[in-house]
Order: C-alpha cells, then structure tokens, then sequence
C-alpha cells in the first residue's frame, strides 16, 4: 500500500527533548505525558497489536506521533487521539498528506463511545501509552465495549498492570481484575524500564494486549449491579464480605446475611478470595433482592 512520501522524514532523528524545545514546548505533568523514545520498544508495542494492512488503529494519546509512525506504516488506517493542543497542532503537520492518518484533538476519556468506533471499519483495535493519572478510567471506558474492538494494547504503570492479568486469590488481584476478566482475556507482552520515556516516570511500565472473548465468562445479571459489589467488595480489602457488602443493603446486617446465603457465598470471605462466578452470584441475587 502506497503512503506517498515517508512519514519518518517528517519525524526526523533528534531527541525528543530537542523536538519539544523546537516546537517551544514541555512534558505537561497535568496531562501525564511521558514520551516513549526507545525505537525498539515503539516496534514492539507494533508487533505486539499484530498491526496489519487491513486494521484500523486508534492510538490513545499520540504525543509527538512517534509511535504513530510506525502503526502508519502498516495499518490501513490511524486514528490518533492527543488531548493536547500544541501536540495535535504538531501531528497535523506532521502527517500532513498521509490520507490514512487522522489527528483529531480528543480526551479518550470524553470521546463519544461506542458511537466514535462504530464510524471505523474492522479489524478495529486501540493501542496507547496511557497517562498513569487517568489509565485505569481510560481502560475502564473502553473495556464496556469489547464488541466494538478485536485488540486492545495499552502501556500502564507495572503494578497496574500485574492487576490486571492477576488471577482470583492472588495478591496482584484487585476490582479491575474482575470486571475486565468478564468480557476479556489479558495478558502481559512487555516489560518497559524508565529509561525508555521522556522524561522517565519513577516506575517501571508494562505493556498489556487485551483479546474480547466471544461470549461473556459468567452471567453477571447487570453491569451497574455487578459494579457496585465489585467495587464494595474491594473497597475496604480487611473486612469480610458481610461486613464490606453492607452499605449496598442500607447498613442492614439482617438483609445482608439473607443477600450472602441466596448467592451461596460466604459472607466471612474477603472480596479477594472470590472467584468470577461468586462476584456474578452476588451481583444477580443483589437484583432479586431489590425486586
């Protein structure tokens, strides 16, 4: 497929800190931005998505579009989102005459879904070096939606991402482990140090891929229901269930315990112990008892 001239022209080879000072800007604390500058790392989040000639790809906060470049040269189509002002400026000139790159100034945590996707053809996937402030609501976001997209790869802090390809029991598990593992497998494809950003974050960094499975792992009964006991669940990680679960039956003990017994789960457990299939017990019984 032919892309008229090369894109890296338009990238050049200095320093990223150079680049910025060119454009007469700075890393912006306030919008997360560390800029992944290792080309090796920047190839393999490419291999990693499995990037194809048939794909459409949205990359979540495209920086200075290095990464960008390289989705570009063999996706049929990039979306780049970049809440930046300045930066978005710069991608445009950037990919200027590259019909298949789109820029648009966008908050993923404010762009319209699932309706923006559905504008975008199939193979449909979502790839980002996520702010660590917002990664996890970003996630969230587009984690509702797994019908929409067949890949997703997202850089996160490390130990956000050991939560969420953590099994049920295991220290590493946390409420986000459990509602992403209803609609989606995830797995862990690279370790990323801090030498590789611009500037370097104080932690390591992990890049997670993310595959929608083709139907539901449980019944959940109803999303906002199974949400809310999730999140109780884990919101206070010392307390046992009854205890924990308590403020979603108004503070009553009694409707609690009776809530525990029809799910069928212990209420002396902790929310970590819990296995998928209890947290969507607990989710349906939840919606009966309110009926």
């Amino acid at each position: 497929m032919r892309r008229g001239r090369s894109i890296k022209d338009r990238g050049g080879r200095s320093s990223i800190r150079h680049r910025l000072e060119a454009l007469g800007l700075r890393p912006r604390r306030r919008f997360g931005q560390h800029f992944l500058r290792d080309p090796q790392v920047l190839m393999r989040i490419v291999e990693a998505a499995e990037v194809s000639s048939e794909d459409t790809l949205v990359e979540i906060g495209a920086g200075l579009g290095d990464l960008t470049e390289h989705l570009a040269e063999r996706a049929g189509r990039v979306v780049a989102l970049e809440v930046d002002r300045d930066l978005c400026e710069a991608l445009k000139s950037r990919f200027q005459g590259h019909a298949h790159v789109e820029v648009l100034q966008e908050d993923a945590l404010h762009w319209p879904l699932p309706d923006s996707l559905r504008g975008y053809g199939r193979p449909r996937k979502v790839v980002g070096n996520l702010p660590y402030n917002v990664g996890t609501q970003i996630l969230l976001r587009f984690m509702r939606h797994p019908g929409e997209m067949d890949l997703m790869a997202m850089m996160f802090q490390r130990e956000v991402a050991q939560r969420l390809v953590a099994s049920p029991g295991t220290p590493h598990c946390g409420g986000i482990t459990a509602l992403l593992q209803v609609h989606w497998e995830a797995r862990l494809a690279l370790r990323v140090p801090p030498g590789a950003f611009h500037p370097p974050p104080r932690v390591d960094s992990a890049l997670v891929v993310f595959r929608p499975l083709p139907a539901p792992r449980v019944d959940i009964g109803q999303w906002g229901a199974f949400h809310k006991v999730v999140k109780a669940a884990f919101g206070q990680r010392r307390k046992t269930l009854r205890n924990a679960l308590k403020g979603l039956c108004g503070g009553d003990l009694r409707m609690t315990t009776e809530w525990l017994k029809m799910a069928g789960v212990d209420g002396e457990k902790r929310g970590e112990t819990l296995s998928l299939a209890e947290f969507a017990s607990l989710s349906r019984s939840l919606l009966k008892l309110r009926d």
